[in-house]
């Protein structure tokens, strides 16, 4: 039998809505705007609550699915991110109904035990980067976390952040070169001139091509 990639597509649009207080809607549309170039728009917090965020199908969703075939494998090639993220929700709402019914047991305690374990086996498949780093290389349980950011230079200036935990990243030049630079307080509290390079935002969260790359740096 030969293994073939056969896909289909449908149109969407992805609707996302968020609250804002202002003064008026060009001021609202403003701040949105602000805040999706900052990558916060999605943060979802009391001041700018997320309050939809979904994918809606777009045309004429009456229409017959059109299925081609796209790539014949020997092995079935790896699942993109997206999968991954779709077994890791599921996984993480296993853990959480194990872990609710743990908790709501009380007539054995084995019972409990497994469902317990059961909980923090599905949780190990939701967060592997977090699984991977709580371990050392003799097995024991609750080491440090180490977060990892990689950073692509080009010409002298940040590109692109990807890191193995979510997290923002913020760009200064401390090499002003004459240019308009701001003053900011360095952490042993001096004053030093920098260029901002960036906006602060979001680096990318692929932690397993994180560690992958870290891997595969390391091992050369």
């Amino acid at each position: 039998m030969k293994k073939f990639l056969v896909e289909y597509e449908l149109p969407y649009v992805h609707l996302v809505r968020v609250g804002i207080q202002a003064k008026n809607e060009e001021s609202a549309i403003s701040i949105a705007d602000q805040a999706f170039t900052d990558c916060t728009i999605w943060d979802n917090t009391p001041e700018m609550p997320l309050l939809y965020d979904d994918y809606e199908e777009t045309g004429d969703s009456g229409a017959v699915l059109e299925f081609k075939v796209v790539g014949e494998y020997q092995e079935w090639p790896e699942p993109e991110v997206c999968v991954k993220i779709i077994e890791r929700d599921a996984a993480a709402r296993r853990a959480c109904e194990h872990l609710i019914a743990a908790h709501e047991c009380s007539n054995s305690a084995s019972v409990r035990e497994a469902l317990f374990q059961s909980a923090l086996e599905e949780a190990h498949v939701a967060m592997p980067h977090l699984s991977a780093s709580t371990s050392s290389s003799n097995g024991t349980a609750g080491s440090e976390v180490m977060p990892t950011v990689v950073a692509w230079l080009e010409g002298g200036v940040v590109q692109w952040m990807a890191s193995d935990h979510p997290m923002r990243y913020l760009v200064l030049d401390a090499d002003t070169d004459g240019s308009d630079s701001m003053k900011v307080t360095m952490e042993n509290g001096s004053i030093a001139d920098v260029i901002r390079t960036s906006s602060t935002v979001l680096a990318d969260h692929l932690p397993e091509w994180v560690t992958k790359l870290v891997e595969e740096v390391e091992g050369q």
